[in-house]
């Protein structure tokens, strides 16, 4: 008995069915191996890059999806011998393993939940399992990684729906769509699904698929990194400083030493104007590392705006940038005035409460 054919349905007979699920299989393949690099790519330009980072793991999971669909396509659609499907089938199953412990990695990376690394341990053991194990119980692998990854996807939802607010809180839904539709795509391209309901609803699952790896991919890659989900936890200070030197707006969000905040910001002026001399260049500092400290820089018209963080996040970043945008328009003609006058910049703290502050929880 050729037990491919017990496990999954063999697409090799020629026709629209079949040309549909491959181009479904192949979309995945391309968006997955594309999120892939993207993710790498944030990772190692990332100015604090460390191998538990999360990018890095949903890198891992994106090309644990690739590998997958690829195998499953080498065993659907172009080798039928008994020798070829176990190989290309059991690659299969051994990459979704891989693309759910990246998963795993992640969510126990940002999880407040003490679970001692056991979702992590139970996906490693899985493709050791899945290695060792005869073709023909692999489903039971399937699904016992696939009640984890859900009771994992639970745990996140419950979690970040209930804490985040605004473009975070956006963020979490989508991932969270994004994962489910995915993961009844993936349910739905299994051998019982396709042998009880036919290849119209395999196709429909296909297709899921694409769609849930797409919100996923995108979302994950163009909103805040999920590592950076408490970047309001990591805000110290922000300085408002004229190209002069002198302090125009100071803020304090959480104190870390008592300093004085007209030398701090004559001190930070006066460093980013010599290393710009050093360099020549007539371009502003972007970030600066000092011990346990970041220090991010955004830079608008005849002023800079300097913000004190425990992390460089790229939200905290995009937020300053922000800022320098919505500052610019608001106090333009008094940045220019010569005769600067600190007393018109009160109204700044409320552009800081709109950027800065979340939203109230609903």
């Amino acid at each position: 008995m050729n037990t491919r054919i017990a496990i999954m349905p063999i697409l090799t007979t020629p026709g629209l069915t079949r040309d549909i699920i491959l181009v479904l299989d192949s979309a995945v393949i391309f968006y997955a191996l594309l999120f892939t690099v993207s993710l790498i790519t944030q990772w190692l330009r990332s100015p604090i890059r460390k191998w538990n980072d999360v990018r890095l793991a949903w890198a891992v999971f994106m090309f644990g999806m690739a590998s997958n669909s690829f195998s499953f396509i080498m065993s659907d659609f172009y080798f039928t011998d008994p020798a070829g499907i176990l190989l290309w089938t059991k690659t299969g199953y051994i990459a979704m393993m891989i693309a759910l412990l990246g998963f795993f990695i992640a969510l126990e990376q940002i999880l407040p939940y003490v679970t001692h690394d056991l979702f992590t341990g139970l996906g490693v053991a899985s493709i050791i399992i899945t290695i060792l194990l005869p073709l023909e119980y692999l489903n039971y692998i399937a699904l016992f990684t696939s009640l984890l990854t859900f009771v994992m996807l639970v745990l996140f939802s419950i979690y970040y729906l209930r804490i985040t607010a605004g473009e975070i809180k956006t963020a979490m839904r989508l991932i969270v769509i994004g994962f489910i539709v995915g993961f009844l795509g993936y349910i739905g391209r299994s051998d019982t699904v396709y042998s009880s309901f036919g290849p119209m609803v395999y196709t429909i699952a296909a297709l899921f698929l694409v769609i849930g790896l797409l919100i996923l991919g995108a979302t994950v890659f163009s909103g805040p990194a999920l590592d950076e989900l408490d970047w309001d936890n990591q805000l110290l200070e922000l300085y408002v400083i004229h190209e002069n030197g002198l302090l125009m707006f100071h803020y304090e969000f959480s104190r870390i030493v008592n300093l004085d905040e007209n030398l701090t910001a004559a001190g930070i002026s006066g460093i980013q104007n010599l290393l710009q001399e050093i360099v020549h260049s007539t371009e502003g500092l972007n970030f600066l590392s000092i011990g346990r400290l970041s220090i991010l820089f955004a830079h608008g018209e005849h002023f800079t705006v300097v913000l004190l963080a425990k992390h460089p996040y790229r939200v905290l970043l995009a937020k300053v940038k922000e800022f320098v945008e919505i500052f610019q328009v608001v106090f333009g003609s008094e940045i220019k005035d010569p005769a600067i006058n600190t007393e018109k910049f009160v109204g700044t703290e409320e552009i800081v409460q709109n950027i800065f502050t979340t939203e109230t929880i609903d």
